[in-house]
C-alpha cells in the first residue's frame, strides 16, 4: 500500500472515529434532570389540579423532549406487534360492539366535563380507552375459571413513567392503582388503570408481553358492585406538543394473544 492510500485510510479512520463520537454524545446527552422524577411531579400537578392547564401546557413539551432523550439508552423494538394487554383474553373481552365505546368526546362519569383533555387531570370528560373485562362475577378479582389473578402486559417495548398505588376505597382517584407507560419510538404513553396490584417500578424498561401488574377494582367507579372488574387501558399519542387520545381499536385487532 502506497504512502497515499495510506493516508486515506488513516484520514477515514478518523472521520469515522469523529462520526461515533457525535453519535454518542448526541445519545447520552447530559440530562439536566431525572426526566423519570419530572413525569412523575408532573403528572400528579395535573391529576390534582395543582398547575392550572396555561402552565401545565407549556411545561409539556420539555418534559416530553427529556423522556425522549433518555429513552436512547435503551432498546426499542421498530415494527413489532402489539401483544393483546390481557393474555387468555381477545377483543371479544373489550366492552360494546367492534370498540364503540371508545368515545373520548362526550361528558363521562363524575366529571361535568364534555370530552377528554389530558390536563384536566382526574376532572377530565370523555371515555378515551378500551375496558377489557375479566371473567370476574363474584368480583374477587379473580378469573371465574383460573381462580387466579389476571395478569396485564406491556403491548409493546416501553419505558415505566410513574406508577401510582395504594387507593383506598371511597377516594375520589378515578383510575385507582394505575401505570404510565412510554414508547419513543411510537410516540405514545399507555395508561393502564384500575389495577389491583403494580409490580413494576418507575424507570424501569419492559419489553412487549411483560407482566406490569394484575386486574382490580380500584378507582372511584371502578369499585361499585355495577361496575364489571376491567382493565382501563388509554393510550395517548404525543403530537403538536400535546398528548392526544388515540383509538388503538384496530391495532388490537392484528396483536399477538
Amino acid at each position: 500500500m502506497n504512502q497515499r492510500a495510506i493516508l486515506k485510510t488513516i484520514f477515514f479512520l478518523i472521520i469515522l472515529a469523529y462520526a461515533s463520537l457525535l453519535y454518542y454524545i448526541s445519545t447520552h446527552r447530559t440530562l439536566k434532570t431525572n426526566p423519570i422524577e419530572d413525569w412523575q411531579k408532573f403528572e400528579l400537578a395535573v391529576r390534582d389540579g395543582a398547575i392550572d392547564k396555561a402552565a401545565a401546557k407549556k411545561a409539556l413539551p420539555a418534559i416530553m423532549a427529556q423522556l425522549e432523550t433518555l429513552a436512547r439508552h435503551y432498546s426499542f423494538a421498530y415494527g413489532q406487534n402489539w401483544i393483546f394487554p390481557v393474555p387468555g383474553y381477545d377483543l371479544s373481552a373489550i366492552a360494546g360492539k367492534n370498540g364503540n365505546l371508545y368515545r373520548p368526546d362526550i361528558v363521562y362519569g363524575s366529571s361535568p366535563v364534555k370530552g377528554y383533555d389530558f390536563f384536566d387531570g382526574n376532572n377530565h370528560g370523555g371515555h378515551p380507552a378500551h375496558d377489557i373485562i375479566i371473567r370476574d362475577t363474584d368480583q374477587d378479582c379473580l378469573d371465574d375459571r383460573t381462580n387466579k389473578p389476571v395478569a396485564v402486559v406491556a403491548v409493546a417495548d416501553c419505558l415505566v413513567l410513574g406508577t401510582h398505588t395504594g387507593w383506598q376505597p371511597g377516594s375520589p382517584l378515578r383510575g385507582g392503582n394505575v401505570a404510565w407507560l412510554y414508547n419513543p419510538n411510537l410516540q405514545m404513553v399507555f395508561y393502564y388503570a384500575h389495577l389491583d396490584k403494580v409490580m413494576v417500578k418507575p424507570g424501569q424498561l419492559l419489553k412487549a408481553g411483560e407482566v406490569i401488574g394484575t386486574i382490580g377494582r380500584t378507582g372511584f367507579s371502578a369499585e361499585k358492585k355495577d361496575s364489571p372488574t376491567h382493565l382501563h387501558l388509554m393510550v395517548l399519542q404525543y403530537q403538536d406538543n400535546q398528548l392526544k387520545p388515540f383509538n388503538f381499536y384496530t391495532i388490537l385487532k392484528d396483536s399477538t394473544k
